[in-house]
C-alpha cells in the first residue's frame, strides 16, 4: 500500500484529532496508564491548534489515501519540541511513524533549527527506539504529576512585564531562552501562566499543564507556583513535570501531595546544557 507524507490543512484537523485520540488511549490503555487526551475534543483541539501554529510544522501521513498520523513540531524560541506523534492503530508498524519523524527532521534541517527534543512514554519500547534510532539520546526521565491544590499569596498571573524576567531565569537555569513559549500563554488558553514574588522581585514562573515548563531560585518557589497554579484550571489540565534526577525537588512534590501519573524520557537532538538549579521541563522540552 502507497504511504504518502502530506501536509496537513484546518480541513484535516478532525480526522487526524480523531487518530491522535485512538492512538493515544491503545498504548496507555494496552500498558495500563491513563491517556494524555481524555476527550476526542481535546484532541482534536490540540491537533488542530498545532496545524494552525504559524511558528511550527505540520506533516501528515496518507495510507492508500486515507489519513494515517500526524506529526508536529513548535518552534518558539530556540528549541523546537516535538509532538504530539500519532498513528492510527490499525496501521502500526508499517514504518508510517518513522517517515513522520523523519520528515520533521528533515523540517528542522531546512529551517536550521539545531536543537529539537521531545517527551517519550517511557513505556512505550516502540517509540523509545524508533527515535533513538533516529539520533535522540536520552538525557531526564522525568516524573508527570498531577498537583495538589494550595493558594499561595506570593503567586499571581503571568503578565508582559514580567517576561525579561522569565528570559533571565530561563537562560540562567535552562540555558535557553523560553520567553516567548511561556509568553503566548498569557491573557489566552487553558495553560495559564503565573510568577512567584519574593521582596517585590520575580524570582520564579511556572505555565501549568503538560505543554507548560518552569523555572525559579528554589525547590519551593516552584512547588508553590504548582499548588497555586492548580488552583486556577480544571484538574485535568493541572499538570506538571519533575526531572528525576532532581532529588530533592521530587520529594517536596511528593511531600506536598502531588500525585505519580506516569514517566517520561526527555531525549534531544543538537547542542544541549544541562539545565543548573530548579526546573521543570514541558511535554515539548
Amino acid at each position: 500500500m502507497t504511504i504518502e507524507v502530506v501536509r496537513p490543512t484546518a480541513a484535516d484537523a478532525e480526522a487526524l484529532g480523531d487518530i491522535c485520540y485512538r492512538a493515544f488511549k491503545d498504548i496507555s490503555d494496552r500498558h495500563g496508564f491513563p491517556t494524555d487526551f481524555g476527550t476526542p475534543r481535546f484532541a482534536h483541539t490540540v491537533v488542530s491548534s498545532c496545524i494552525a501554529n504559524e511558528r511550527g510544522y505540520a506533516t501528515g501521513a496518507k495510507a492508500g489515501g486515507r489519513w494515517a498520523g500526524s506529526n508536529f513540531f513548535t518552534f518558539t524560541d530556540e528549541v523546537a519540541g516535538v509532538g504530539p506523534v500519532s498513528v492510527d492503530p490499525g496501521r502500526q508498524g508499517a514504518g508510517i511513524g518513522r517517515l513522520l519523524m523523519e520528515d520533521l527532521l528533515n523540517a528542522a534541517d531546512e529551517q536550521d533549527i539545531e536543537r529539537v527534543r521531545l517527551m517519550q512514554d517511557s513505556f512505550n519500547m516502540t517509540s523509545l527506539a524508533l527515535y533513538a534510532s533516529l539520533g535522540f539520546d536520552t538525557k531526564h526521565p522525568c516524573t508527570l504529576l498531577q498537583p495538589e491544590p494550595k493558594l499561595d499569596t506570593n503567586c499571581r498571573p503571568m503578565v508582559a512585564g514580567d517576561l525579561d524576567a522569565v528570559e533571565a531565569l530561563s537562560r540562567e537555569i535552562y540555558k535557553v531562552s523560553r520567553r516567548d513559549d511561556a509568553g503566548q500563554h498569557i491573557g489566552s488558553g487553558p495553560f495559564k501562566p503565573f510568577v512567584r514574588e519574593r521582596g517585590g522581585r520575580v524570582v520564579g514562573y511556572f505555565v501549568i499543564g503538560m505543554v507548560g515548563h518552569g523555572c525559579a531560585e528554589s525547590e519551593d518557589d516552584l512547588v508553590a507556583l504548582a499548588q497555586h497554579a492548580a488552583t486556577e484550571v480544571p484538574a485535568e489540565i493541572a499538570r506538571c513535570f519533575c526531572p528525576m534526577r532532581e532529588g530533592e525537588l521530587y520529594r517536596k512534590f511528593l511531600a506536598a501531595g502531588f500525585r505519580n501519573r506516569k514517566v517520561m524520557n526527555l531525549m534531544t537532538i543538537g547542542p544541549y546544557d544541562e539545565p543548573e538549579g530548579c526546573w521543570m521541563p514541558s511535554v515539548g522540552y
